[in-house]
């Protein structure tokens, strides 16, 4: 399947995602919509914008659900995108109940971190965001004392930067992936929450996380819940930033 990145345009999903399964099963359509989050800013004339089709797919194979368009990250996370994380409560207090979580859970400790073992060594206190928006996350990690790097393609990550949070301007690749290690060494934690089904090739997405890691290294993951979706008719969660429903 051709990949949207690079084509300023869109390609259709012709097969799973994760499986490659084909054909997959139309099972809600929601007509064409224009990118979310490309707010007109006041006093601007407006202007035409790119419609997609919108359709949601099921894979008989693994269950996978998932939109039936991808298009080019450019057009939907543009440098000017404006959504920033913490201007919703829920998120910020979701993110510091993350943090607090997931440092109890690994036993995250504050500097001096253990020397390195041989070879590899661990991550130390490396923690990675990919998708970081404006820091949000990371600041909680940041305030306690744990070295940070935000992965960030829109301009939003400058407002992490301005915070003191380093953020590298980069859309997140295995290439991306191999880049920070070289330059930051292996991470004891990613994560990625509510951008790792933003991303096309799953796969791809995998082997970065992979080559990021330290042997002890973890990766969290926060991603669209299909039951809840069904369970709360939330079809306003679906369009085309949103590529898989797990």
């Amino acid at each position: 399947m051709a990949r949207a990145a690079g084509t300023g345009a869109s390609v259709p999903v012709e097969w799973c995602q994760v499986c490659a399964h084909a054909p997959l099963t139309n099972v809600l359509s929601l007509g064409y919509m224009p990118p979310v989050n490309q707010m007109v800013p006041i006093g601007e004339v407006p202007r035409q914008q790119p419609w997609f089709p919108t359709n949601l797919l099921y894979c008989e194979k693994c269950e996978l659900v998932q939109l039936g368009l991808a298009v080019d990250p450019a057009i939907i996370f543009p440098p000017e995108y404006p959504y920033t994380s913490g201007t919703t409560k829920l998120l910020r207090d979701n993110f510091a109940d993350l943090y607090a979580e997931a440092a109890a859970m690994l036993g995250l400790n504050p500097p001096p971190y253990p020397p390195p073992q041989a070879g590899e060594g661990k991550g130390g206190g490396l923690v990675i965001d990919i998708g970081s928006n404006d820091g949000t996350l990371l600041a909680n990690f940041k305030n306690g004392g744990h070295r940070v790097l935000g992965i960030e393609p829109t301009d939003v990550g400058k407002i992490a930067a301005e915070r003191g949070i380093p953020t590298l301007s980069r859309y997140f690749t295995p290439e991306t992936a191999a880049e920070v290690r070289k330059t930051h060494g292996p991470a004891r934690l990613v994560t990625a929450a509510n951008c790792f089904a933003h991303i096309e090739d799953v796969h791809a997405i995998v082997e970065g996380i992979l080559d990021l890691l330290a042997p002890d290294g973890v990766f969290i993951s926060e991603s669209h819940y299909l039951i809840g979706l069904i369970e709360r008719l939330q079809y306003d969660t679906i369009y085309h930033e949103h590529l898989r429903y797990y």
